[in-house]
């Protein structure tokens, strides 16, 4: 279902491109990730806390008639969390290859366009490691074989857009949800759904006017 759910997401922008006048424009975006778990149950004693992570890739821009567009944002995303207890505390801390496909809805009649977002995310672990503190001493372990290899989630949020000639600055805030489990432990029945709290900024520029 959630591939299915990609694979519409991807015909819709092209066929719509096919049978509209669009403006395409592309550029970079970079920015934070407060990222943070979800753990179904929780475990007693043990206290999540945000970790803060960088973000940064590209984006790909359809812009519509009517303030709607879609843009596809390929990028390099850290994720994870701290935890902490009686007498311990860490950091979990992963890297994945990260596609939102957002749609987007403009408003406001002057030249700064506020704008709302939504849409899903997939992402790919590229790593994934674990440092543990107890007694003063911290060990780090790769747990890349414990984190399933895809997290699927939906992004909602809020940015504007600033006219800069012909190129445009923006800047969003959003809250990335993971729907996913991405617990592989074999024989483990506890559930992490990954968060992130996001705030982005970037450049884009029209392709072919």
């Amino acid at each position: 279902m959630k591939k299915l759910l990609f694979v519409i997401a991807f015909c819709t922008i092209f066929a719509v491109t096919s049978l509209a006048q669009v403006k395409i424009s592309g550029g970079i975006l970079g920015g934070l990730n407060l990222a943070n778990v979800t753990v179904d149950p929780e475990p007693t004693g043990v206290t999540f806390d945000n970790l803060t992570g960088f973000g940064f890739g590209g984006v790909l821009n359809f812009g519509f008639s009517g303030g709607f567009a879609v843009k596809v944002e390929p990028m390099y995303l850290q994720k994870g969390n701290k935890y902490s207890g009686s007498g311990f505390e860490g950091k979990t801390k992963g890297a994945y290859f990260e596609v939102p496909v957002l749609l987007i809805y403009s408003f406001g009649a002057g030249e700064v366009q506020p704008y709302f977002l939504a849409g899903p995310s997939i992402g790919f672990v590229l790593s994934a490691k674990d440092e543990f503190t107890f007694g003063g001493t911290t060990t780090e372990t790769d747990i890349k074989d414990d984190i399933k290899s895809t997290d699927f989630g939906v992004i909602f949020g809020a940015g504007v857009s600033i006219p800069a000639g012909n190129n445009s600055f923006f800047i969003e805030g959003r809250y990335s949800l993971g729907l996913s489990d991405i617990n592989n432990v074999s024989g483990s029945t506890t559930k992490i759904k990954t968060t992130g709290i996001q705030i982005f900024a970037g450049i884009t520029f029209p392709f072919g006017n």
